[in-house]
This record gives structure tokens, C-alpha cells and sequence, in this order.
């Protein structure tokens, strides 16, 4: 057995975390830094002790609080112009993953010449960014920890594409649960979903690793029994700190083994219609985790496992498949995840959404050589359920 661990983050995680990231950055040696996030960050007020925190190092702060949700790659073009005219030697990213990709991306431009678009699956050749701190407000990307961002490409049809590689990661991830007490339920729920699906799609496949898997299972077994409490009460810190625990180690775990299938339908789907993220790549894991069933059986027994199943030994893998497809459809519904039709999405789109899904390709990761057809297939059984 031959794998990689590229766990090459380092994260400051507990309550009142956030408040060290001045400290932080006079250590990484900066003396400016760009603070990127959005206008519902900022009117929340979780900016003004950060920066607060990063002044009182006598470290000068600029702004860029144009963050659009799926970052457009033109708005990443003019944070960046930002950051450039300011002469930052760091970024600090504040927010969703809408946000902290964004600050990826600004990061490396500002030691790159050009557009981002100039970067976005080209080959084309990276130099290192800035000092980059991120810090997560919600419970489910993970992408503090990750090397991946994801962008959207305004000139090809707002296709959501994405630069990776070990340069994209933060310099530093400050994980401070406080930060995402302010989510209301439906964000908290479509957060943590995003953070099961990376869990469940890196135990999955092709390139698992006994690390991966171990990260996953916990990741897992965490989003079942604090979610549900973080949707009914926001300031639960108990349920707020595992699951900001949870989004991390699932993207320790995900960074390695990859997603496939659930966030190829889930980046269609919210290209094509702007749904959450999180609930895009959750809409149709049952009707996905069925159809991977002999493919993956051992895989889909220790996600079933990590739900709190009792699976009998004797169990098919097809039988495994759709006692764990049934309690993830209930728990979908238990914390608000809408269904297909709940979101407006009519079945006469389901075959843009299929096709569109099986051209992006991430589906290649998944254990099982699949078509558009297969993707369809798919769709309609979530559609139907």
C-alpha cells in the first residue's frame, strides 16, 4: 500500500482563538496584510475584534468586503488590485469558504501577475503567495485546511472551476467556534452537510488511505450526534465546537482522498441554480452511496458504522447500502435539507444537470467508471424520493 499524507496546514483550534491572530502574523513576520470578507461577516460584527486584535501588533490593515458567494473570478481579479496597491505582505481571509477560497486566490495572485483566470487549470506556472491566515465562520468547508479553491468562471457559463496544489493552502488556519454561533439553522445545516459529504466521499474513493479513513469516520460520527443541536440551538457551544472540528478533520480528510461524485452534481447544481453548496452535494449522496454499493462495499459498512447503524454481519453490500441511503434521506430531513423539488428544480432539468455534471469529471475519482446516463439515473431516484 503506497499513499500521501499532505496534512501540511497548521490549525489553532478552541474558543477565543481568533483573538491570537495578530499575534500570529507579527510572527509570520507581517507588517500590512489584506483582510478579505463579506458584507454578512462584517455587519455581524466578528471582523472588528480581529482586526482590532491584528492593530494592536501594530500591524496596518487594508480591506477588501466584496466577497460575493461562488466567488466570481472577476471579483477575486479586483480583491487582488486591492491587495497589490496596498503592498500587503499577508492575507487574512474571515468567513465561509466563499470567502476563505477567495483569499486563497488573492493570496497568490499578489506574487503572480495577470487574472486568476490566468491560472485556472492551465498548467501555467505558480509562484508562492503572501503569509495567508484563515479563519472559518461556518461548520462545513473545511477549506482553512485544504489546497483547493474553487472559483467561478464568469466567461464559460459561471462553471464553478478552482485552482489546487500545496501553494493554495493557508500559511495558518485559526479555527474559533465562537465565530460560527451566528449561523442561523439553515446554514449551519447546509455547512454541515457540505462537511459529511467531504467525509463520506474521501472514504469512498479511489484514493482513500487508512488516514483518510479514520479522519472521515470521526468526522462522520460527529456531524450525526452535534448537527441536529446546532440547527436547534445556535449557541450551543458544545454542538458549535465538535462541529467546527468536525468541517476541519473531514477537510484533513478529503485534501488527500479527493470528493467525486456528490460535489460533481453538487458544483452543477449550484452553478446552473445557486443553491447552498451543502445541500447541493447532499441531495442525491443516498441515491449515490446505492449505486456505489458493490463497488465500495467495506467503505460504505464504516460509513454506516460511523452513523451509528447496526448493520447485521450477514448484510449484502446492497442491503448496507440502502439501510445507510434510508438514515442519511431521514437525517437530510431531520435538520431541513430540501429535496430536489423542494428547491425548484423541475425533472426536465435533471439531464442539463446530468450531463453538465458527468462533463466536469469529477466523478473520475469515484471507484465506478460512470456516465451521464448513470448521473441521471441518479438524479431521478433523489427526485422521486
Amino acid at each position: 500500500m503506497a499513499f500521501n499524507v499532505n496534512h501540511m496546514t497548521p490549525a489553532l483550534f478552541g474558543e477565543g482563538t481568533s483573538l491570537q491572530t495578530g499575534e500570529r502574523l507579527k510572527t509570520l513576520g507581517c507588517k500590512k496584510v489584506l483582510a478579505v470578507y463579506d458584507q454578512g461577516v462584517k455587519q455581524a460584527g466578528i471582523t472588528d475584534k480581529i482586526i482590532e486584535s491584528i492593530r494592536e501588533q501594530e500591524i496596518e490593515v487594508a480591506v477588501f468586503d466584496g466577497v460575493k458567494a461562488d466567488p466570481p473570478d472577476t471579483m477575486i481579479d479586483e480583491g487582488a488590485e486591492v491587495g497589490r496597491k496596498a503592498k500587503v505582505d499577508g492575507v487574512v481571509g474571515i468567513g465561509g469558504g466563499s470567502t476563505m477560497d477567495t483569499a486563497k486566490a488573492i493570496n497568490l495572485l499578489l506574487n503572480n501577475p495577470g487574472k486568476v483566470k490566468d491560472y485556472m487549470g492551465t498548467g501555467k506556472e505558480l509562484k508562492p503567495g503572501k503569509n495567508l491566515i484563515l479563519l472559518p465562520t461556518t461548520s462545513g468547508t473545511g477549506s482553512e485546511v485544504t489546497m483547493f479553491a474553487v472559483i467561478t468562471d464568469t466567461a464559460d457559463e459561471n462553471k464553478k472551476k478552482g485552482m489546487a496544489g500545496p501553494l493554495v493552502r493557508a500559511t495558518q488556519a485559526i479555527v474559533d467556534p465562537v465565530l460560527t454561533v451566528g449561523m442561523p439553522p439553515s446554514i449551519t445545516a447546509d455547512t454541515g452537510m457540505d462537511a459529511y459529504a467531504h467525509a463520506v466521499e474521501a472514504i469512498m474513493g479511489n484514493n482513500r488511505n487508512p488516514m483518510s479513513d479514520l479522519l472521515g469516520e470521526q468526522a462522520i460520527s460527529l456531524v450525526m450526534k452535534y448537527l441536529p443541536k446546532a440547527v436547534k440551538d445556535g449557541k450551543d457551544m458544545e454542538a458549535r465546537m465538535q462541529m467546527s472540528y468536525a468541517a476541519m478533520i473531514a477537510g484533513y480528510s478529503f485534501n488527500d482522498s479527493l470528493t467525486h461524485m456528490g460535489h460533481s452534481l453538487g458544483h452543477t447544481l449550484g452553478s446552473i441554480f445557486h443553491i447552498p453548496h451543502g445541500n447541493a452535494c447532499g441531495v442525491a449522496m443516498p441515491e449515490i452511496i446505492e449505486y456505489l454499493a458493490e463497488d465500495v462495499p467495506g467503505p460504505i459498512r464504516l460509513i454506516g458504522k460511523a452513523m451509528g447503524l447496526k448493520i447485521k454481519a450477514a448484510a449484502s453490500p446492497k442491503e448496507v447500502a440502502a439501510q445507510v441511503a434510508k438514515a442519511l434521506a431521514a437525517f437530510n430531513q431531520k435538520i431541513g435539507q430540501k429535496t430536489l423539488k423542494e428547491l425548484g428544480i423541475k425533472e426536465a432539468d435533471l439531464k442539463k444537470v446530468a450531463q453538465s455534471a458527468f462533463d466536469q469529471g469529477m466523478w473520475r475519482l469515484s471507484p465506478r467508471q460512470t456516465s451521464a446516463e448513470d448521473m441521471l439515473s441518479i438524479l431521478k431516484g433523489a427526485y422521486a424520493r
